[in-house]
C-alpha cells in the first residue's frame, strides 16, 4: 500500500488551505480519480530543486516511484517506503533528512483480500477535509535528463485501516505540517474514527479508468461481511 488515490480538488483551494505557493501555471495537472505509479503529481515542499531548505512551502509536480540521485534508471522503482526504516535504508536516508514533501488528496484506495477476490475500498478523512500524505523525494540527473520522483510514507495500519490492509500512509495534521516539512519532524499516529471507508467498483483496477464515479460506494455488503 498505498497504491492508488484520487485527487480532484482544485490546486489553488489546495494552496490556499495550506499557505503554499501555487503551482505553476506552465504545469497544469487534471484533477483525477485514478492516480497511479509513475504519475506526475503536486507533491508540497519547503526544499527547493537541489535540496537547499527553508524555500517558501510550494507545490511542484514529481513523479510517483522514487529514484535516488545516484540509483540507475530501473522498471522497479518503489512507490512507499517504510516510517520505521527511512532513515536507515542507502536508498531513503538522505532524502527523508533533506527532500521532505506532502502529496494532497481526496482519499486513497486499497485492496482487501475476501473469498470473492481482492475487493478495492475507498479511504477518505471523516471531517472531509484533504488528506496529507507524508513523502520524500530526490532529484536523478543523467545526460541532461533531470527527473524528481516521490515515495510515500507508510505505518502499521489505524483500527480504521486494518480490516482492508495491514499498513496506510503516513498522515498529518495541518498543525503538524510545518514541522514536517522544515524539521523532519514524523507525523503522530492517526487516531482511530479518523479514516471513514467504502467499497468501490473493480474499475478502479484499470489505470486507464478515471472518473468521479470510481470514489462512490458500490451497492454491496461487503462493508458489512468484511469490516
Amino acid at each position: 500500500m498505498c497504491g492508488r488515490f484520487a485527487l480532484a480538488t482544485p490546486l489553488d483551494d489546495i494552496a490556499a488551505q495550506f499557505a503554499s505557493e501555487p503551482l505553476s501555471d506552465l504545469t497544469p495537472f487534471e484533477p483525477s480519480w485514478n492516480v497511479a505509479p509513475t504519475t506526475m503529481v503536486p507533491v508540497m515542499t519547503q526544499h527547493g530543486v537541489h535540496g537547499e531548505g527553508q524555500v517558501p512551502r510550494h507545490l511542484r509536480m514529481m513523479r510517483w516511484g522514487f529514484r535516488a540521485s545516484w540509483a540507475k534508471q530501473s522498471h522497479r522503482e518503489p512507490i512507499n517506503a517504510r516510517l520505521e526504516s527511512v532513515h536507515e535504508k542507502p536508498m531513503f536516508r538522505s532524502a527523508f533528512e533533506r527532500r521532505r514533501g506532502v502529496v494532497v488528496a481526496d482519499g486513497w484506495y486499497e485492496w482487501m483480500t475476501t473469498p470473492q477476490g481482492k475487493i478495492p475500498f475507498f479511504h477518505r478523512r471523516n471531517d472531509e477535509n484533504p488528506c496529507l500524505f507524508a513523502a520524500i523525494w530526490d532529484t536523478w540527473t543523467s545526460e541532461g535528463t533531470t527527473l524528481e520522483s516521490f515515495a510515500m510514507l507508510t505505518r502499521s495500519a489505524n483500527a480504521d485501516c486494518a480490516p482492508v490492509h495491514n499498513r496506510m500512509p503516513v498522515l498529518m495534521t495541518t498543525d503538524h505540517l510545518g514541522a514536517w516539512l522544515s524539521e523532519g519532524d514524523s507525523p503522530h499516529e492517526t487516531p482511530n474514527s479518523t479514516i471513514a471507508r467504502h467499497p468501490v467498483s473493480k474499475e478502479v483496477n484499470r489505470v486507464t479508468a478515471n472518473h468521479p464515479g470510481l470514489v462512490k460506494p458500490i451497492p454491496t455488503l461487503f462493508d458489512q461481511e468484511y469490516g
